[in-house]
């Protein structure tokens, strides 16, 4: 990480340790508000529908709350090994401005532009 210096690897450390922590309250929030469970003593159907339709809005974000904090580990894992920031798909280093805005960038700006590219064909 000879591109990072000392100063950057903590501040982004940092700010992924913060963010660990903000996702694992978020999921833990889901978790404690998923009483909505559908009984018959609920309503009419369309009351059952809704409250079907918000727990699946909630697996959903719990999903990709779980999904991030995925990403915001192997960023950290990353850091102990001492390949973070390097880009996964070309080997060059991903810009720190580039980090620090998206802290669980694995690829560089060029790259991701291309995979995107090929996402849309």
């Amino acid at each position: 990480m000879d591109y990072l210096t000392p100063e950057q690897i903590e501040e982004l450390k940092n700010l992924l340790l913060q963010r660990r922590e903000e996702v694992i309250q978020r999921i833990q929030h889901f978790v404690e508000g998923d009483t909505l469970k559908v009984s018959s003593d609920v309503g009419d159907e369309v009351d059952i529908a809704d409250l079907e339709m918000e727990r699946e809005k909630l697996l959903r974000l719990r999903e990709r709350e779980t999904r991030y904090l995925r990403k915001v580990e192997y960023a950290l894992r990353k850091i102990e090994e001492g390949t973070y920031g390097i880009c996964e798909s070309c080997g060059e280093p991903i810009g720190y401005e580039r980090l620090k805005a998206r802290p669980v960038a694995i690829y560089c700006i060029r790259c991701k532009e291309m995979l995107e590219a090929q996402e849309e064909d």
